[in-house]
């Protein structure tokens, strides 16, 4: 496969990035559930922790009893964290440095759209007015796509004004009797051109919509064949449409404008990329990154960004890594990265995929471009850095709470090879858990009651609920949005500790 090695402006890269939520322009209040000293686990840490990751089958109910193991099990994390202090084995390991590092820069750069893009969002009524109309519609459309412009205005011709037939033009084109057929919905995933071609006034029976640009060399014709409706009955229905519309164009305008920022921060700023290490490092990567994803993570785990040792275990591309690991890969202007600087860009910033699923032949050009957006990302965040969003209060919690999840993870092993050296592995965690933790963790509670502050007030009006969710960011280099739940105790009981008074 050939690849083009030219100077590439990085002026087309915007991925979907959860923003945070602040509607004024400093850092937002945090309502703090739980004080232990200096450490604290917030409202929101708790709701996150416990409703956006799957909970064991002991804590995954709705009743009292489930939200005061919850309560439990996230202190008793914070405690086994505080017992490992920030000196402990993994902290130290650099390849942890690096991925927290990643986990805090991400959190930054979220903040940064939040501030340039989510808050500065103005919503036109009018227009979600005139969508509420027609977003209850369900369109069957016949289609077909042309590969450029010259083609579009021929067929736009043929249709308009020879006034032949959709079947026939498409015909003439193909030479294939059976017209491509789909439905079409408000609420999926479509590009925003045919959403706004569809949906921003009410169409008609046999009406052809196009051509619409999809991007510089597709342009779609659409027949509509009908469609079925959900009207608006009641007030509530109006408010869940206002809502579901209204979120929509918000997250349109503010990745428009969050467009337009990145282009003035990539201004000036191109890659090049080297023709003979780059053909050696997608040889190399293509296997890991082609294969499914079960495989994909497995391999990743163990190879570029391994996490679990103080040295990084590039197997199986160790050796020839490590052959390569000062050539040249790509220069940024004058600055030139080699593969080992490229390396350690990877462990904080995973390369991130455009496409979900890759063919062979594609891989060298969705290469470039994962690099290149994650060196859109690098220049972002010396903005974000720039304006110091390390110091915001959601990013240093966000960044805390991985912290400190590492370092329970880490003692709690250190512990059960103290007690179980030879058999923790290989026995039902519920045995370890009544036999083993819980009884250390009532140790840890009698240790710290007395710098455990909880709002109880607060705690009793939380309501959980019953649904298993794991909930992820959309193209981030790091999508969970929370590490998983620590299975740690079953306690459920609420007798340490003091009430937190304001």
């Amino acid at each position: 496969m050939l690849y083009k090695f030219v100077k590439v402006f990085l002026l087309v890269l915007i991925v979907f990035i959860t923003s945070c939520d602040s509607k004024k322009e400093n850092e937002p209040e945090e309502k703090i559930l739980v004080k232990i000293g200096d450490v604290t686990i917030s409202l929101s840490e708790f709701i996150r922790r416990s409703e956006y990751t799957v909970r064991p089958p002991y804590c995954k109910g709705s009743h009292n009893l489930d939200k005061k193991i919850v309560i439990n099990s996230l202190i008793a994390e914070k405690l086994l964290a505080l017992e490992a202090t920030d000196t402990n084995m993994i902290l130290q390991s650099e390849n942890v440095k690096l991925y927290l590092q990643g986990i805090k820069e991400q959190g930054m750069r979220q903040w940064l759209y939040a501030k340039e893009a989510d808050e500065k969002v103005e919503l036109d009524s009018a227009a979600i007015l005139k969508t509420m109309q027609v977003a209850g519609r369900k369109y069957k459309v016949s289609y077909f796509s042309l590969p450029d412009s010259s083609m579009a205005v021929e067929v736009d011709k043929k249709l308009n004004i020879d006034k032949k037939t959709f079947e026939d033009t498409f015909y003439e084109l193909t030479g294939i009797d059976s017209i491509p057929y789909r439905e079409v919905e408000w609420s999926t995933n479509e590009h925003n051109s045919i959403l706004d071609s569809l949906y921003s006034e009410p169409l008609k029976k046999n009406q052809i919509v196009g051509p619409i640009k999809i991007n510089k060399n597709e342009y779609l014709f659409a027949r509509i064949n009908g469609w079925l409706d959900t009207p608006i009955i009641i007030e509530k229905q109006f408010n869940e449409r206002w809502k579901d519309v209204s979120e929509k164009y918000h997250s349109r305008k503010a990745q428009e404008i969050y467009t337009e920022f990145i282009i003035d921060v990539m201004k000036d700023k191109n890659i090049e990329f080297m023709p003979e290490t780059f053909f050696k490092m997608a040889n190399l990567l293509g296997p890991i990154y082609l294969t499914t994803d079960k495989e994909k993570e497995d391999a990743l785990n163990n190879a570029v960004w391994q996490i679990e040792n103080n040295e990084v275990d590039y197997s199986p591309l160790n050796d020839q890594l490590k052959e390569m690991q000062d050539q040249p890969f790509f220069k940024i202007n004058d600055e030139i990265y080699s593969i080992k600087d490229f390396i350690k860009e990877v462990k904080i910033h995973p390369l991130v995929f455009r496409q979900k699923k890759i063919k062979k032949k594609d891989f060298g050009q969705q290469l470039q471009f994962a690099i290149m957006d994650l060196i859109r990302d690098k220049y972002l965040t010396e903005v974000a850095y720039e304006r110091e969003y390390d110091q915001i209060n959601v990013v240093k919690r966000n960044y805390n709470m991985w912290k400190d999840n590492f370092s329970y993870i880490y003692y709690k092993e250190k512990y059960l090879r103290s007690v179980l050296p030879d058999s923790a592995d290989g026995m039902n965690y519920i045995t370890v858990l009544e036999n083993y933790l819980n009884k250390y963790v009532d140790s840890l509670q009698y240790k710290y009651s007395d710098k455990i502050q909880i709002d109880v007030e607060e705690f009793n009006k939380i309501e959980l609920t019953r649904i298993d969710m794991n909930v992820n960011y959309n193209n981030e280099a790091y999508s969970r949005v929370v590490p998983s739940f620590p299975i740690i105790t079953t306690d459920n009981k609420l007798d340490y500790g003091k009430k937190m008074y304001e």
